[in-house]
């Protein structure tokens, strides 16, 4: 895994051990909704979390569609390397 992902997977893991108080392991594999319980409130918590790390802004579209954790990893490692990219934003 690059080491991008690896550090988005690591705060994701962060954010569910400490702010959603989630007990147990946070896998690539794990659905959000169904494995981990991510609700509504859960979800804007961890979005404004990853924001606040990377710097970065996760519109709603961003969001859409994404059903797993890795496709949550993979959407934020985009919108990194994005503002990498562009240091106006």
């Amino acid at each position: 895994m690059p080491a991008l992902e690896q550090e988005v997977l690591d705060v994701i893991r962060r954010i569910f051990a400490t702010e959603l108080e989630h007990k147990g392991p946070v896998e690539l594999a794990h659905d959000l909704q169904r494995d981990l319980r991510v609700d509504s409130l859960n979800a804007v918590i961890l979005a404004v979390g990853l924001e606040d790390h990377f710097r970065v802004r996760l519109a709603q579209e961003d969001t859409a569609g994404v059903t797993t954790v890795a496709e949550l990893v993979t959407r934020v490692a985009e919108r990194v390397r994005e503002r990498r990219e562009d240091p106006a934003e």
